[in-house]
């Protein structure tokens, strides 16, 4: 029997999940308890790349089950210099000359992440879905994500979605392929 799907935007007591959701979008798997609990300090603001408010997450029959981290590319910038002096243990002293993942006139889907036991439900989806309603509730034209070529799993669940491949973004020394829909 399949179970009930349920969206809602993240509060600030969500924060320790947002952390740990957010390593693991990074594939981040070795993160040990202090480092959680400072992404869940930086979580628990509002002008930060992976905030609350940035965040919806996804319950699986009431179960906490994924998460997605998706914003308005004009804000990319500004929280990008308020987070990544926060995180250098992961992206070091010289993001200021990485590529930018997005920019105004998007809404980036940042991190996208569902726990091992919940995949292959259609969380995923459903949280992509709900990027596009609020990507059309900001009046956005556009929707983007970077995606590791080599990672055929979610390059599958993104083409599945509807987007499509537009040039590719070096971000920490990683070429990513840029799609949009």
């Amino acid at each position: 029997m399949e179970g009930k799907i349920t969206l809602r935007r993240a509060t600030v007591a969500d924060a320790r999940f947002i952390a740990e959701n957010v390593l693991r979008a990074l594939h981040i798997d070795e993160a040990d308890d202090s480092h959680i609990e400072h992404l869940a300090g930086i979580s628990r603001r509002d002008d930060t790349l992976y905030s609350w408010r940035n965040s919806t997450i996804a319950l699986y029959d009431g179960v906490p089950a994924g998460l997605m981290v998706a914003y308005d590319g004009a804000r990319y910038r500004r929280m990008r210099d308020i987070t990544f002096p926060m995180i250098r243990i992961y992206v070091g002293d010289d993001y200021e000359s990485k590529d930018d993942e997005t920019c105004a006139g998007e809404f980036y889907l940042d991190s996208l992440s569902v726990l091992p036991e919940f995949q292959r439900r259609g969380i995923a989806s459903a949280l992509i879905q709900e990027m596009f309603r609020l990507r059309d509730e900001a009046g956005i034209p556009l929707a983007t994500i970077l995606v590791d070529p080599e990672n055929e799993t979610a390059y599958n669940l993104y083409t599945k979605n509807g987007f499509r491949k537009n040039g590719q973004v070096t971000v920490f020394n990683t070429t990513y392929d840029r799609l949009e829909r």
